[in-house]
């Protein structure tokens, strides 16, 4: 029962740097962010790169999206560009996978001693870098804590057969990752654990890119929390965040036998190939979107209505936690 202690404290130390990573960066880059996309959100294009640029300098979609539907909720942003801006946030996020995929896990200590150092003699943005620095050393951290604690789990049949499972019915991932993600809410911790497990060779690239689909999907309870006690536009733009990833998701599911063989196709190692399927599903689903965002806008105006029933003041007090929090 070591294990399970081992693995908790791998995901708190992995969550912890990715807060601190996302405030130092946040500090940096939140205040040109704000004013660029109340500047540039007239093209979906820029919309969509405001989008894309703070949330891979972040490393946090949920704070980008929470912004956008704050922002929404001010009547400082139509729909249609805070949905521009939502996708953009979606492929960067992709960028965590990315760098947890080059292994880098023995740099951990190095870089918390390099930003602790930084911290303490630096000011003001230069302090706020260190800050990042420590957060992503401590997320690498977690995230090889937790992928040694995870190694023994791999032996065990039924784990072997749980994988087996979910590479064979993508449907089974998909809910393992969504649920996950939905409770830790956190995407990163569920992208990267799998993409942890898959260098130590405990699950194949079929379960691996099902369960990573799934905490895309798992992701959107953060908006809609966000959005819940918000003003009419910013509901359909926390709905449109979810819209999206499960619109991507129906289209991929057909074709997915063919879609994980493409991506075996594009790197040699499953923790590169895991990283890849997530940017090119984020990525793909992106572009189908912007091109057919009016009528995506239409659709999620017509599906998502004005409500003045008071039951939605229930979730008021958890949807100031995840603004705080995200």
């Amino acid at each position: 029962m070591k294990i399970l202690p081992a693995v908790f404290l791998g995901l708190v130390l992995f969550l912890l740097g990715l807060k601190l990573m996302s405030l130092g960066l946040e500090a940096l880059w939140s205040t040109p962010f704000a004013a660029a996309i109340q500047r540039y959100t007239g093209n979906r294009i820029t919309a969509f790169l405001c989008g894309f640029i703070f949330t891979a300098l972040t490393q946090s979609s949920s704070l980008a999206t929470v912004l956008v539907v704050g922002i929404v909720d001010a009547g400082l942003m139509p729909l249609g560009a805070a949905i521009s801006v939502i996708i953009g946030a979606n492929v960067g996020t992709t960028i965590t996978g990315q760098l947890i995929s080059f292994q880098l896990n023995q740099y951990a200590v190095p870089l918390v001693a390099i930003g602790l150092f930084i911290f303490i003699i630096g000011k003001g943005k230069l302090q706020q870098g260190g800050k990042a620095l420590i957060g992503l050393g401590v997320l690498l951290f977690g995230l090889k804590t937790m992928g040694e604690a995870l190694t023994p789990i791999g032996t065990t049949a039924w784990f072997n057969k749980l994988v087996q499972i979910a590479g064979i019915h993508p449907f089974w991932g998909i809910t393992a990752g969504a649920l996950l993600t939905a409770v830790i809410q956190s995407s990163s911790a569920v992208i990267g654990v799998t993409i942890a497990m898959a260098q130590k060779g405990m699950i194949d690239l079929a379960g691996g890119i099902a369960v990573m689909l799934g905490a895309d999907v798992g992701t959107c309870v953060t908006a809609l929390l966000a959005g819940f006690s918000s003003s009419f536009t910013a509901r359909q733009a926390a709905a449109a965040h979810l819209f999206f990833n499960l619109l991507t998701l129906c289209l991929v599911l057909p074709v997915y036998p063919f879609y994980v063989r493409l991506i075996a196709a594009s790197a040699a190692l499953i923790p590169r190939q895991l990283a890849n399927a997530h940017t090119l599903y984020n990525l793909g689903g992106a572009i189908m979107i912007l091109l057919f965002l009016t009528p995506f806008q239409r659709m999620v105006e017509g599906l998502i209505k004005p409500d003045y029933s008071s039951k939605r003041r229930i979730l008021l007090l958890f949807s100031e936690v995840i603004r705080k929090w995200f």
